[in-house]
């Protein structure tokens, strides 16, 4: 399925065309998505989050993340800089790797405490694969992966790489096997902010 989209860059927004297949087995041939952490590790997580979409999943420090869809690193963070008097918004997440699959989306995985040997951004990763393992890096209470959905962006910016849709409902899918895709729900996202990216950039602490 191919489905346009304006997408900003710059001061400009362009009709961008990605080409997307979803729904049960449809992305990337078969396999399409996966639940980020071990289906053998017990893990909880609330239909909520505070502040803006997104999801905490709770698990034992050290368990291992993998990536829940076929794409490239967009972007990664091995050292944990947040700090506690400063509070830099783009550092909340500490250690972190952020992925954009095959179909288009971009998924964030924050708190990390390891992050896989070898990963670097442009690194192509397959629905599945260890990417690292759970921490509580960052501005975290307790170990948990924090968990965002978003439209990749071009620029530098946090608050749209943080999450932008409830992702619950697709983690829980995941789990049970089936291949519910965020694509239509990012589509939306888009047609409704389609500047998003752009003002969003403009926010103190847009990036390191």
């Amino acid at each position: 399925m191919v489905i346009p989209f304006a997408r900003p860059i710059g001061l400009i927004a362009i009709v961008a065309t990605v080409v997307l297949s979803f729904g049960a087995g449809q992305v990337n041939g078969s396999g399409g998505y996966a639940y980020p952490i071990d289906l053998q590790v017990v893990s909880s997580f609330s239909f909520t989050h505070p502040g803006y979409p997104a999801t905490d999943i709770f698990a034992t420090c050290g368990v291992g993340i993998v990536a829940p869809v076929s794409g490239s690193v967009d972007g990664l963070r091995r050292s944990d800089l947040w700090n506690n008097k400063t509070d830099n918004p783009w550092l909340r997440g500490g250690k972190f790797v952020s992925i954009v699959g095959t179909d288009g989306v971009r998924y964030y995985m924050a708190h990390l405490d390891t992050i896989a040997s070898g990963l670097k951004i442009g690194s192509v990763v397959q629905v599945g694969q260890r990417v690292g393992t759970l921490g509580r890096t960052g501005r975290a209470g307790a170990c948990h992966l924090h968990f965002g959905i978003s439209p990749p962006c071009p620029n530098s910016e946090w608050w749209v790489r943080r999450g932008v849709i409830w992702s619950a409902k697709y983690l829980t899918a995941w789990r049970q096997g089936s291949d519910k895709s965020p694509v239509s729900a990012i589509q939306r996202c888009l047609q409704n902010n389609p500047k998003a990216c752009v003002d969003k950039e403009q926010l103190p602490w847009s990036s390191n």
